[in-house]
């Protein structure tokens, strides 16, 4: 349910970038949107969060056919669905099988509900890769209780592009960011959260930072300029630092 009303809200292609014919709406108004819809349907939320680093991290890889076939799939209303850390290294490898490519580890199942799951790997002769599987194609056979691995087409591999694993690391601090300023949002207006002046200057902070990375998510996204890593790093770990100082400071003294 949580997919379909992303589907059909529009919301799904709200990043795709104008020269694929996307809106190119501001990173201050998805922060937005996020935090509504976390007031809303957490569930929902979350996944729509996955949704937008899956499309952060495809923004620069592949080839440009390659992600106009992925936007082409956005618009039509279907789910991308990147879960694991951006940060954490790839385990798994694609070993050239034929004209496709195989799996190995076979990887783990995707939410249900989703429509595309983006993994990385590792593969002989091109490095790090994103590579998507549809839902049904991570589903175990019949009979079997684990996924097997799956075939995974070349037009479905997308070299990663310079940074991109940094980039999506830092949309998903933001993106979470933004839905924690959503729940701190809604706990300030209770009347039982204790100090309620200290809980105010937390949520501003966490307000403020969450703004900022939109405007330099922003820049980044139009100017593709040399990421500055150590300045990224910085960022992902204010917004988890405001996040957490702002849930200590709602909860309710016992």
């Amino acid at each position: 349910m949580a997919a379909a009303t992303l589907a059909k809200s529009g919301l799904l292609a709200i990043s795709i970038p104008a020269i694929f014919g996307g809106a190119d709406i501001s990173n201050v108004v998805v922060a937005e949107a996020i935090s509504r819809l976390s007031t809303w349907s957490m569930r929902t939320a979350e996944l729509f969060v996955h949704h937008l680093i899956a499309l952060e991290l495809l923004r620069t890889s592949g080839t440009t056919e390659q992600r106009r076939a992925v936007y082409s799939r956005v618009a039509l209303g279907e789910v991308f669905h990147f879960s694991a850390g951006p940060t954490v290294h790839p385990m798994a490898r694609l070993v050239r099988s034929g004209l496709s490519f195989m799996v190995e580890p076979a990887p783990s199942m995707p939410p249900r509900g989703t429509d595309w799951h983006v993994l990385i790997a590792t593969s002989a002769g091109m490095g790090e890769v994103a590579f998507i599987l549809s839902f049904e194609d991570g589903q175990p056979s019949d009979g079997d209780v684990l996924p097997t691995a799956p075939p995974v087409s070349p037009d479905n591999v997308l070299v990663l592009g310079l940074d991109a694993l940094p980039l999506a690391a830092l949309m998903q601090a933001f993106l979470r960011g933004a839905i924690c300023r959503g729940a701190i949002d809604v706990e300030l207006g209770k009347d039982d959260i204790g100090d309620t002046t200290a809980s105010a200057v937390e949520f501003e902070l966490l307000d403020a930072i969450v703004l900022k990375v939109a405007s330099i998510i922003d820049g980044i996204q139009v100017d593709v300029p040399t990421l500055d890593l150590a300045q990224t790093e910085r960022l992902c770990k204010a917004l988890q630092t405001a996040c957490l100082r702002c849930a200590d400071e709602v909860t309710p003294p016992r």
